[in-house]
């Protein structure tokens, strides 16, 4: 009997640990913004009465300075987006989708086009923030003239319930996919964990939080989403969203 109430009671040790741990990143990265923001600060103010006192390679320190302090200041920042993410309430709204996708900012270059589903539910602007990020990342790993595709596809409900998703619900089914340089199998699934980097930070810039945040945002509104590489070149991600 004593075994069977300590079974009980341990997923609510688990989500009281959770939201616990969720507290602390909130409030450590809030604390940490005000003194990152000051070096960012003063770092500008050192720099610009300097200009012209300095040798070559003390320049050098500077500019490797103030992008390491810049830097730093993005990923607090969002580790800060994170932690909000998992301690806000979403709301659940009925969106247009087709209007959604067709609202994001794409480059002039980009090829994208994309066939979506006419309703989903979520919050409508923390799928639009996803969807941008998403869009972003396809643009950005892909050298050249970025060929960017988002369709829909049938599912089977095995594939719903493998992702910890309840198969009797509708959903839709989205890929987003892309040309660029792709990913192994091996890292698949490791993109989404916080500062993750495939690729080195000097050859594609950002905090490496991207993916962690699209991640929660889908999670929160009770979808999913992984990534697969492509068939020949590129990579593609897989998307669920709750149709009712």
């Amino acid at each position: 009997m004593i075994e069977t109430s300590e079974k009980d009671r341990l997923p609510e040790q688990i989500k009281a640990l959770q939201e616990e741990f969720d507290e602390f990143i909130y409030l450590a990265s809030h604390d940490l913004k005000e003194p990152a923001r000051k070096i960012v600060t003063f770092g500008d103010r050192l720099t610009e009465s300097l200009k012209g006192k300095l040798t070559a390679e003390e320049h050098e320190f500077f500019k490797r300075m103030m992008k390491a302090a810049k830097r730093q200041q993005a990923m607090i920042d969002d580790l800060l987006r994170l932690s909000r993410i998992k301690t806000t309430t979403f709301k659940k709204e009925k969106i247009y989708f087709h209007e959604l996708v067709d609202s994001l900012i794409v480059s002039k270059s980009t090829d994208f086009r994309f066939e979506v589903p006419q309703v989903v539910y979520g919050d409508r602007r923390q799928l639009t923030f996803a969807m941008q990020e998403l869009l972003h990342n396809a643009e950005k790993f892909s050298p050249g003239q970025p060929i960017i595709r988002l369709e829909s596809r049938s599912i089977f409900s095995t594939v719903i319930a493998s992702k910890g998703l309840n198969s009797s619900r509708n959903y839709a089914y989205l890929v987003l996919s892309d040309q660029g340089i792709g990913i192994s199998n091996e890292v698949k699934d490791d993109i989404f964990r916080p500062f993750f980097r495939v690729n080195g930070k000097l050859e594609f810039p950002g905090s490496g939080m991207g993916l962690s945040i699209i991640k929660a945002i889908f999670d929160k509104m009770g979808g999913a989403v992984w990534a697969e590489p492509g068939a020949v070149r590129g990579a593609s991600i897989h998307i669920l969203l709750p149709t009712t």
